[in-house]
């Protein structure tokens, strides 16, 4: 009898859920609902079979091989791109919504209010105004090889709809289904949309708005006491002296016009409102450390193989899935292998039989900001009042609940500068060059089928944001170091003397708009920026460091990456030389995956136990941290010391910006140079230091963090006895999905830390430990003398949760620090296989 109740009581309660629980909570009809519902999404399938298609000439065969990646053998051009544009859909159709939506400012018609801080921003940089002209510029262009990109293009797409119109509802994405919605068909526009998202991940930041406020705080002298655009400590990526112009490799000239050669570029650009678009595709926020990425090349001259290899390792937000896609893909046009953003058709880093290329960020100053005298919404320009031109944009906003949209207005005005926002109370106009239109599509193309450096940099005339490190090598041994792209010409600067030194303000700070400060006047021309090109050195690294040490990089920017990561790569690389007298792919891949130290955190602790030591403070922990420098600070999983190491850096790093800006916010912007510029001025005595900080308040910042992060520790771990604070049980990989945390991959333990080699920066740190949600979001290597391409990926290639290939990646690769392989002109046993034939 008891049993019999128990089992009508259990029916009552699943009778309660799947009927009238959806009635009292509506939310829950989204996810119990049979064919739309979450619960129903666990299927999953790689396409196969033929699928015939009218109007796409020849045939494509795509072989799945064992791990999910896709080999694509097409007899035309044309038939790759439709191959590339269905499978691309089939794998990641959720993903490639998002990428598309968000610098159009559509995010909010597909997440809801959770997008809507995005889409202001987007909307008032006009970007999407940018794509649509982007696009128009590539369709009618007279340029043949323009043409010929934006009829790929169009094939892309009709592959990416052609799958949306055929898809099972069981095959639907759970996003969507959570979400309500169905998937919406793709525009050449969206293409378009996909390569501007990275610009605007990787162009846009307000640092000129933060470091006004550090000057407006404590006056100009902050400036040059903390070395914030000098960088006196951080390491040059390259040598002046070694540096050619691009126009004379390259043998063109562009003069004064951004990634022109083919289309004309106007300097009144539309443009921003200030919130980080990340924060719209994942809860990654960096709050210690901006991420950066690292890429090298070795010459052929210093390899075991007699040919360049090639390392990159982007550094981004480490998500479920991840941010890039695997892919193999052979036309008539394109033999080449690498990793592509889904929504977008052609390999973005990788290689071909000849050619390898890489990216990291060059972390230049790409936006100025301009403020007025307002009276209302009329604004003083050079001793005359002004009228703002209004611009409204029309955004739409899903509620899932309710299955509708509503919608919100945005009133934008635009200055002789650009688009207003508003920042702390001030409104400020904002010049940004991701909001140009621009052929970066045409760039990609050129560089996935250049046979020699010469070429790949040739590409780079169609290339305006954002502004990357490029390295590249060719199987002849040539290999070259290239960041170019749309730098900003500013006239009128102001120029400032802080205690007898003059200093000229080339972007850093905000511009006096009603005086006409700081004004554009076109772009740098490209054919006189500085490069390498087979210097006389054996490799180039760039870890987002400051790429010259001299005036030839003047117009890049201020605010580099610190020194740490470029120091360690390029020491690994000559002991290696040393010990060896030359450099293996296995070597290459040893340093790209090293965490074994990290020099920030070495050089952070020597700091803090200095003030310690200042202070008269003893505890234990302090002495053995002390003999662990000694050691070399290893930074391994199965270490206690790194766990204390990292969270009283942690701490102490966010109270001493707390000092100097007034709150953690923004803390993304405190170098460690900065930090370790002041403390050593403290330590010696230096009255600039005691501006900043009163005797003894830095001793007093470093003990309270140090106490704190004890605290922190014996709460996580459940234990006082410090020996058990294993590094790894606290500091671990913890890839997030932007929408549905169950989706996210599994937690995996780590050593290393935010400055590493394979960097691994905490995105909190607290009751969850330290969980690392940014770090190399794709690890690649390619030797020239072979046709493989050495890759890990942090993730999988399939997007939907239930696939055995949405992680395997991850786990079976990237967090091992090992590698997939493919190799050019080979079809790989396959799994399945699908045949598209026109």
């Amino acid at each position: 009898m008891r049993i019999r109740l128990v089992g009508v009581l259990l029916l009552l309660a699943l009778v309660f859920v799947l009927l009238i629980a959806p009635l009292a909570y509506p939310p829950l009809n989204i996810i119990l609902d049979p064919v739309h519902g979450v619960s129903s999404s666990g299927f999953y399938r790689l396409p196969e079979g033929t699928l015939r298609v009218e109007g796409v000439p020849g045939e494509a065969r795509v072989l799945w091989d064992s791990e999910g990646v896709p080999h694509i053998f097409a007899s035309t051009d044309e038939a790759g791109s439709y191959a590339m544009g269905y499978v691309t859909a089939s794998l990641r159709l959720f993903q490639a919504d998002l990428f598309r939506r968000i610098p159009q400012g559509r995010l909010a018609e597909l997440v809801g209010e959770a997008g809507l801080g995005n889409d202001r921003l987007v909307r008032a940089l006009g970007v999407h105004e940018a794509i649509r002209r982007s696009w128009e510029l590539l369709r009618s262009s007279d340029d043949r090889e323009l043409r010929r990109v934006a009829e790929l293009i169009q094939y892309y797409v009709r592959g990416f709809n052609d799958y949306i119109s055929g898809l099972d509802l069981r095959l639907l994405p759970p996003e969507y289904r959570l979400l309500g919605l169905k998937p919406e068909p793709w525009s050449p526009e969206d293409v378009v949309a996909v390569q501007k998202f990275f610009t605007m991940m990787l162009a846009w930041d307000t640092d000129d708005l933060v470091l006004g406020e550090l000057v407006r705080r404590w006056g100009l002298n902050i400036v040059l006491d903390l070395d914030i655009v000098g960088r006196g400590r951080t390491t040059p990526q390259a040598l002046c002296s070694d540096t050619v112009k691009w126009g004379y490799v390259t043998g063109l000239r562009v003069e004064g016009e951004a990634g022109s050669g083919v289309y004309e570029r106007t300097t009144a650009l539309e443009l921003p409102s200030s919130k980080s678009i990340l924060e719209a595709l994942s809860n990654t926020i960096f709050n210690w450390y901006k991420p950066g990425s690292n890429n090298w090349v070795v010459s052929g001259l210093y390899s075991s193989s007699g040919k360049p290899i090639v390392a990159n390792d982007p550094h981004l937000a480490l998500v479920a899935p991840s941010l890039w896609m695997l892919v193999h893909i052979e036309t008539p046009s394109l033999k080449v292998a690498g990793v592509t953003v889904p929504g977008s058709p052609l390999v973005v880093i990788g290689r071909n039989e000849r050619v390898a290329w890489g990216f990291t960020n060059v972390m230049g100053d790409f936006a100025d900001f301009y403020y007025y005298k307002w009276d209302g919404d009329r604004y003083l320009y050079k001793g005359s009042w002004v009228e703002a031109r209004v611009r409204i944009e029309e955004i739409k906003i899903w509620d899932p609940v309710r299955r509708a949209y509503k919608d919100f207005e945005l009133r934008v005005l635009e200055t002789v500068h650009g688009p207003v926002i508003e920042e702390g109370g001030e409104r400020y106009a904002v010049a940004f060059t991701g909001s140009t239109p621009s052929l970066e599509l045409a760039f990609i193309w050129g560089i996935n089928r250049a046979t020699s450096v010469v070429e790949a940099l040739r590409a780079q005339r169609f290339f305006t944001a954002p502004i990357q490190n490029l390295v590249v090598a060719d199987s002849n041994g040539n290999i070259a170091y290239s960041p170019v792209g749309a730098y900003p010409v500013r006239v009128n600067l102001p120029v400032y003397e802080v205690n007898g030194v003059k200093v000229v303000n080339r972007g850093f700070l905000p511009f006096n708009g009603s005086s006409g400060e700081g004004e554009w006047a076109g772009f740098v021309g490209y054919s006189e920026l500085p490069i390498l090109y087979n210097p006389p050195r054996p490799f180039i690294v760039t870890a987002n460091s400051k790429p010259f040490d001299g005036e030839c990089g003047l117009h890049i920017g201020w605010n580099w990456a610190d020194r740490f990561r470029q120091d360690r790569i390029t020491g690994l690389l000559k002991d290696t030389l040393k010990v060896k007298g030359s450099i293996s792919v296995e070597d290459v891949m040893m340093i790209q995956t090293d965490n074994s130290v990290d020099l920030s955190l070495k050089t952070y602790i020597g700091l803090l136990l200095r003030l310690a030591e200042r202070a008269g403070y003893h505890n234990g922990i302090l002495e053995e941290l002390g003999k662990w420098l000694e050691e070399g600070a290893p930074t391994k999983p199965d270490r206690w010391e790194p766990s204390i190491a990292l969270s009283w850096s942690w701490l102490f790093h966010r109270s001493l910006w707390a000092k100097l800006y007034g709150s953690e916010g923004n803390s993304g912007f405190f170098r460690i140079e900065h930090a370790e510029r002041l403390l050593e001025l403290y330590i010696e005595g230096d009255g600039r230091a005691y501006k900043y900080l009163q005797p003894g308040e830095a001793e007093n910042l470093a003990i309270k963090a140090f106490e704190k992060a004890v605290e922190v520790l014996k709460a996580y771990y459940g234990s006082s006895d410090h020996r058990t604070w294993l590094y790894g049980r606290i500091h671990y990989y913890n890839p997030q999905h932007p929408i549905i945390k169950a989706y996210s991959y599994e937690s995996i333990e780590t050593g290393g830390g935010p400055y590493s080699v394979n960097p691994s920066a905490p995105a909190e740190l607290g009751a969850r430990g330290a969980p690392v949600r940014s770090g190399a979001s794709v690890r690649l290597v390619s030797d020239l003398s072979t046709n493989k391409l050495h890759v890990a990926l942090p993730g999988g290639n399939h997007g939907n949760p239930y696939s055995p290939y949405y992680q395997n990646h991850y786990t079976n690769y990237w967090a091992r620090k090992t590698y997939y392989t493919v190799e050019l002109g080979v079809e790989p046993p396959a799994i399945a296989q699908l045949t598209i034939r026109g």
